[in-house]
């Protein structure tokens, strides 16, 4: 029986949860991340926990986020949402409106997003997981895997199999010897990388004074920066969460400090003064991050259905490459769900490949 081994590029959940599995399963493994921290579009602020990345899971329809926050031992909490909401149409309007609570319950993880990937990478020995590592290049050569990288390094180890977790959009980026057909990466190109054209908004203070107003937190506006905000609370502190409303060239023409000055404002608007001064407050451009977003991310696909990304490319390398990354998670692409559902369909065919029996994941 061939030994497999497993080269991961791509550090976010995907390829954390991908080499946590892996290490449990007692397989080989190495994994690779452009960036200098691991999670990908997983970010939290380092004072407070807040989520400048994806922040919710719906366990009523995400069995392997719930199941994966129980196995770790990860304090969760729901996402406030008592009180009155707020429209604003014009900046001279403020209507309230009784809030509204959808089926499914919102839950975050206490402390941020990013103890789930602290919690996966906590087990991982050091000498498997490269940070800072670009993957520029990658070949199939006699039926493994090497690995080309940006300071012109060769990566000599004979992996069996190649684990892309990254949006699918960053792969003309590789190198690939042989190369994918013409067919195969125009679906890679068709597959828009959720949250890749949006910036967040977030401001710390001392108490949540919104919610002795009797408001949630949650405001929906037509006058901006901010299309949409919530209550960004932890165990840490108060604070207040929103989307830009406007696109990544309009953004960038303004820059990160006006933006957040403009963001101040409309907080003032909807919720009084107290919004005037956070304690600090923070802005993340995800649109700006050559990790996560290409020109084709710019402007927001305007929808979150469906990704048509077959996890298997064609021959020659259908046996070898695998895409894990959210967008290869079928009806829950784009969430943490779908990286969870992607790992894990790639985990089946190898535990199917070497007899291993893994336990406790779900099945599509």
């Amino acid at each position: 029986m061939t030994t497999q081994k497993i080269a991961i590029v791509g550090a976010g959940l995907a390829g954390v949860y991908a080499a946590y599995r892996l290490h449990g399963l007692g397989l080989e493994f190495e994994l690779f991340e452009a960036r200098d921290r691991l999670g990908g579009r997983i970010l939290s602020t380092a004072t407070g926990g807040f989520d400048l990345g994806p922040t919710w899971f719906w366990p009523d329809c995400q069995p392997r986020m719930h199941a994966l926050v129980a196995e770790l031992g990860l304090p969760v909490f729901q996402q406030y949402e008592q009180g009155d909401a707020l429209i604003e149409r014009w900046a001279t309007e403020r209507v309230r409106r009784e809030g509204y609570r959808s089926g499914n319950v919102s839950m975050r993880i206490q402390g941020g997003t990013a103890r789930l990937v602290q919690a996966l990478a906590a087990s991982l020995p050091k000498t498997r997981v490269h940070l800072a590592a670009v993957v520029t290049g990658v070949a199939r050569v006699d039926e493994r895997v090497h690995l080309s990288f940006s300071d012109k390094r060769i990566h000599t180890a004979d992996y069996t199999h190649l684990w892309l977790a990254l949006p699918p959009r960053l792969g003309k980026n590789l190198r690939m010897v042989p190369a994918l057909s013409g067919q195969e990466m125009q679906q890679m190109a068709n597959v828009p990388t959720w949250m890749a054209s949006h910036a967040k908004y977030v401001a710390r203070y001392a108490k949540p004074f919104w919610r002795e107003q009797g408001l949630s937190g949650d405001a929906f506006s037509g006058v901006g920066p901010l299309a949409e905000i919530h209550d960004a609370g932890t165990d840490q502190g108060a604070a207040l969460f929103g989307f830009l409303g406007m696109d990544a060239a309009r953004r960038n023409g303004v820059g990160a400090s006006a933006l957040k000055a403009l963001c101040r404002e409309q907080l003032v608007r909807l919720f009084g003064e107290e919004a005037a001064d956070p304690l600090e407050d923070f802005f993340h451009d995800w649109a700006a991050d050559p990790f996560t977003a290409t020109p084709d991310d710019q402007v927001s696909p305007g929808w979150h259905g469906r990704h048509e990304l077959q996890c298997a490319p064609d021959a020659p390398w259908s046996e070898a490459l695998r895409w894990i990354g959210s967008e290869a998670g079928g009806e829950q692409g784009g969430y943490m769900e779908g990286a969870l559902a992607a790992v894990d369909k790639a985990l089946d065919e190898v535990t199917g490949e070497t007899g291993v029996r893994r336990l406790g994941s779900p099945h599509c």
